[in-house]
């Protein structure tokens, strides 16, 4: 079977495809085939977009600044205590230092002529792409593996790792994520779809029903989410003891 033909069962949720994936000797190496099919589209769709973005410095303070404002309206939207609030208020306050940062950034003199530096930058792009998508998926395989392995699984980590790198199919459409009214819902689309072929292709690999399958995918994960919040908490708990000594 071709990348291709593998992307596209994938895409589908063709169960043929993860049991060809989890018995093949060679599965491994498809796999990273894939990843690095899809990172190599995506990077190049992504680096093309910089080099043309980049010759307009305005336009990349007005992108960051987009970003930037996203990013507090759902800090605004999260927060629920006092001390939130007044951390929404600062960042909406920092809009115009952080708008200013950026063109300084923008504005400071390279080694490199402009032009070559911009290349390079975005030929760095298009590489780490694939090694991006390729480390986050070994993570997640790996925190999945020893999740399902506790919970009674007897699938081996190679078959593990051969049927997890067809979860990165899906984010071939990160490719378009630099259209700003698609970022977003595309990113979601294809972190779902992602995670139901990973759930899919666990199931597969040790032998589980869907719930178990999705009990191990996630187990890790959200352990790791309240911890974090925990954290935060913990943290900001601290920054306010320590500003009422001030």
């Amino acid at each position: 079977m071709s990348v291709i033909d593998t992307f596209n069962k994938t895409l589908m949720l063709n169960q043929s495809v993860f049991i060809e994936m989890r018995d093949a000797r060679d599965g491994v190496r498809r796999g990273f085939l894939l990843i690095l099919m899809v990172g190599l589209l995506v990077g190049v769709i992504q680096s093309v977009n910089l080099l043309i973005a980049s010759s307009d410095p305005e336009r990349i303070v007005q992108d960051i600044l987009a970003n930037y404002r996203q990013t507090v309206e759902q800090q605004r939207a999260a927060a629920t205590t006092p001390e939130q609030r007044e951390i929404v208020r600062i960042l909406e306050e920092s809009e115009t230092f952080v708008a200013d940062l950026v063109r300084d950034l923008l504005s400071l003199s390279s080694v490199l002529p402009r032009p070559v530096a911009l290349v390079l930058q975005a030929l760095g792009q298009a590489v780490s792409t694939p090694l991006s998508y390729l480390s986050g998926m070994l993570l997640a395989v790996v925190l999945t593996h020893v999740a399902a392995r506790q919970l009674g699984g007897q699938g081996g980590i190679r078959a593990m790792v051969a049927v997890g790198s067809l979860s990165v199919a899906p984010h071939a459409l990160d490719a378009l994520t630099f259209i700003p009214i698609l970022s977003f819902p595309l990113g979601v689309i294809a972190w779902g779809w992602g995670l139901i072929i990973l759930i899919n292709g666990t199931a597969v690999v040790h032998r589980f029903d869907t719930g178990k399958a999705t009990l191990a995918v996630l187990l890790y994960p959200s352990l790791l989410i309240v911890l974090a919040i925990l954290f935060s908490c913990l943290l900001i708990v601290l920054v306010t003891a320590l500003a009422a000594t001030v």
